[in-house]
């Protein structure tokens, strides 16, 4: 009988101490080819560990945990210096797989002076209050709309510093803070909420409006970027022609408080629709962007976050 335990006690103590290994393969996100020169690189509290590796030309890499670390999720950082910069959390398990793709930065267009020239590309980002106010209606979820927003989203969190504050508050049937006010460095907080974003119900933006504000107002950092960006995929209006009155009364009013109101449209509207946004981000003091590809989202989220609001 002893003997079948000590049995026993040696196999938990070899499982404990086994080391963990997990691997996989990095490829383009649009092409499916795979990326080599890929550095892959695990974090425990915002530090790099000496857990790293380099994808092959084949896209293939290869991390093994020290002996101590144990089964669980680490955050994770994926840098190729010809795409976006992929943060996140990974389900370490043993001998797993664990596959990731990057979005390709997109060549400069030469039509620079074509274009609305919107952001100093070499002015230093400012500090940065920023509330999403989030779409989740069940719409959300077709034509990849979700998939893009969350993609920006976390290429704009991979930029954010300490001394910022990001805020998430979603609507559908009903207006909730998704995500309470959190520093910019601590990513993988912030990762995990995008992550979790499901779509259901009906679009009711005008619920949510009222609570960004106030999320806004009560993180307001003097003299920089307080900013409630909108995200939405369809009408953002009442039944009740005052309740529109009362929204486009609030947006004013925040405007003057220097609070600026950004809207980012994605997927199939009407022009009365889009006519509609572009007239609430002029009168909150922002911008408009219609959103129609991954690359699109990437580049406006990320010059939106260098953007201070439009203030007289």
């Amino acid at each position: 009988m002893k003997a079948f335990y000590i049995f026993i006690l040696l196999s938990l103590s070899m499982k404990v101490s086994m080391a963990i290994t997990f691997s996989g393969k990095i490829t383009d996100m649009d092409t499916k080819r795979p990326i080599d020169s890929a550095y892959i690189s695990l974090y425990m509290q915002g530090v790099e560990t000496q857990v790293s590796a380099i994808s092959d030309k084949n896209g293939l890499y290869t991390l093994a945990l020290p002996d101590e670390w144990l089964e669980g999720e680490y955050s994770i950082k994926i840098v190729q210096e010809n795409y976006y910069t992929l943060t996140g959390i990974v389900l370490a398990k043993n001998l797993s797989v664990r596959n990731f793709m990057l979005k390709q930065i997109q060549q400069q267009k030469t039509e620079v002076s074509m274009l609305p020239a919107r952001i100093d590309t070499q002015k230093v980002m400012p500090t940065s209050n920023l509330v999403f106010l989030i779409d989740v209606s069940a719409s959300m979820q077709y034509e990849n709309k979700m998939d893009m927003l969350k993609v920006s989203l976390k290429h704009l969190a991979s930029l954010l510093r300490s001394s910022d504050r990001v805020s998430i508050v979603t609507y559908s049937n009903y207006a909730t803070l998704y995500l309470k006010t959190t520093p910019g460095d601590h990513t993988v907080r912030i990762n995990r909420a995008i992550d979790s974003l499901k779509c259901f119900g009906k679009t009711m933006g005008g619920l949510g409006l009222d609570k960004a504000y106030k999320v806004a107002a009560k993180n307001y950092i003097k003299g920089q970027n307080n900013k409630v960006i909108l995200v939405t995929d369809g009408k953002f209006t009442s039944t009740d022609p005052k309740d529109n009155r009362s929204m486009d009364k609030l947006i004013r009013k925040m405007y003057k408080k220097k609070i600026a109101l950004t809207v980012f449209s994605f997927g199939k509207i009407s022009p009365k629709t889009e006519e509609n946004l572009i007239k609430m981000s002029k009168n909150g003091g922002g911008t408009y962007a219609h959103i129609e590809d991954e690359a699109t989202a990437i580049e406006e989220m990320l010059d939106e976050a260098k953007n201070l609001g439009v203030f007289e």
